[in-house]
């Protein structure tokens, strides 16, 4: 049984690669960029509004007391104030690196750390800023961001889905790197595309290893960005819906970490350095995005998203009431729980109907099929550890409302209400994160 009802080509290595990541041929290379600029893809929101904003309700995990919003300290006028250029905040999003000894060396050298899956390419790389920034970017913490000088230190967030573009932006962002400069890299990529990244910048590669950046990317994250995790409350209105989630750095552990990337990764995290990956499944992002494109039309996952938002899976999804007439008292099914996904798709022993399904209302019945599966499964293993606090990772959740509300259903529903489940908001970006943040990756040359 499942959720409620909701309404609403040169390949780069000889061994081949993913469509996405295919490189174009160099003799027409020159006639696609002009066609890319006159149909370039819209830039990235100045800032998803999850990711910046301030002004969401604060609920501490421990006591359940909403705190205050108060601005950092080194947010606030200074007496003496030195004049600056001008500059603009990031159009990614971004963390603001606590002034301290660990992260001083990135105010004079760049470092760039890139995560290669199987699905999308995902970048971490640092910058300077000598002009104030919004209060929100810093998260109302009171540590200190601002070194002597008034510069800050940050690491931005983006992705990419073709290797082209990855290079284009790193040669104009990463414009400080010389011979013998160090690109960290981790995920399956880091080994498929290593001399390509190599030659293409003229530096060295540092490989991480995967789980070991994971954890080290949501360690620092959990700890750092105060107002990092978040739960999803779909009965609230707006901005509502999102509620922070800061833990004090003391409580963090233990927790399970369920990582949604192409398979499923779960991981109980103990402490920062005692880690171990408990399960998983091959039935994650890859799974809807495969089975998206194979019964509907849409090109990307972001299309295939869309078009479950439009759908209506009762359409496709056979449900309790379809089966008993009404809910199932005696099991406590209610009447809208889904019984069997894509269930009246089923023409075995029919006669022929003229009427086919709509992609919309497939793509709706996929997201939540999935997501119900992680869900469930990531309850089984929350209950097996004794594990309160369930964190969900990986670029599959998108902060897409239908994906967070069937999983936190489906944590409350078979928790009886005694987990939540908790959301990240760099949820992509954890394994680059962390391999940034790594000192002792395996060097290639």
């Amino acid at each position: 049984m499942g959720h409620t009802s909701v309404t609403s080509p040169r390949r780069i290595s000889p061994r081949g690669s993913p469509p996405h990541l295919r490189r174009t041929p160099p003799k027409y290379r020159k006639v696609l960029v002009l066609k890319e600029k006159r149909s370039a893809e819209p830039e990235d929101p100045v800032m998803d509004e999850l990711l910046l904003s301030s002004k969401l309700k604060r609920v501490d995990s421990a006591t359940g007391c909403v705190s205050p919003r108060v601005p950092a300290v080194d947010a606030l006028p200074s007496a003496v104030s030195v004049p600056r250029p001008a500059q603009k905040a990031p159009k990614t999003p971004y963390v603001i690196l606590p002034a301290c000894d660990t992260f001083e060396k990135f105010r004079k050298i760049s470092r760039v750390s890139v995560d290669i899956g199987g699905t999308l390419i995902k970048v971490v790389y640092s910058s300077v800023m000598d002009d104030e920034l919004p209060e929100e970017s810093l998260n109302g913490h009171t540590r200190k961001y601002a070194y002597e000088d008034g510069k800050r230190v940050l690491v931005n967030f983006k992705k990419f889905t073709d290797l082209d573009r990855l290079i284009a932006f790193l040669k104009e962002v990463w414009t400080d790197r010389k011979s013998g400069d160090v690109i960290h890299c981790t995920g399956g990529g880091s080994y498929k595309y290593s001399e390509i990244i190599m030659k293409e910048l003229g530096v060295r590669l540092q490989r991480t290893d995967e789980m070991r950046s994971l954890i080290f990317g949501v360690n620092f994250l959990l700890s750092t960005n105060v107002d990092e995790s978040f739960t999803y409350h779909h009965d609230a209105i707006g901005i509502n819906k999102f509620q922070y989630r800061p833990i004090a750095a003391d409580l963090i552990y233990p927790f399970l970490l369920v990582n949604i990337g192409t398979g499923i990764s779960i991981l109980k995290v103990d402490s920062p350095t005692s880690y171990e990956r408990v399960g998983g499944s091959s039935m994650g992002g890859g799974t809807f995005m495969g089975l998206g494109s194979l019964l509907t039309p849409a090109q990307n996952f972001d299309e295939l998203l869309e078009m479950a938002n439009r759908g209506d899976h009762r359409n496709v999804d056979k449900l309790v009431c379809d089966i008993y007439g009404g809910a199932y008292d005696e099991l406590g099914l209610k009447a809208d729980l889904i019984a069997g996904s894509m269930a009246k798709c089923n023409r075995f022993g029919e006669a022929p109907m003229k009427q086919t399904h709509k992609p919309e209302d497939i793509a709706k019945s996929l997201l939540l099929m999935v997501s119900n599966n992680i869900g469930q499964m990531a309850y089984l293993y929350g209950t097996r550890y004794n594990l309160k606090r369930i964190y969900f990772g990986g670029y599959f959740i998108r902060q897409d409302p239908i994906t967070m509300r069937t999983l936190s259903f489906a944590i409350n529903y078979w928790s009886k209400g005694e987990i939540e489940a908790l959301y990240l908001k760099h949820e992509g970006y954890l394994g680059a994160m962390g391999s940034f943040l790594d000192e002792d990756g395996k060097l290639d040359d």
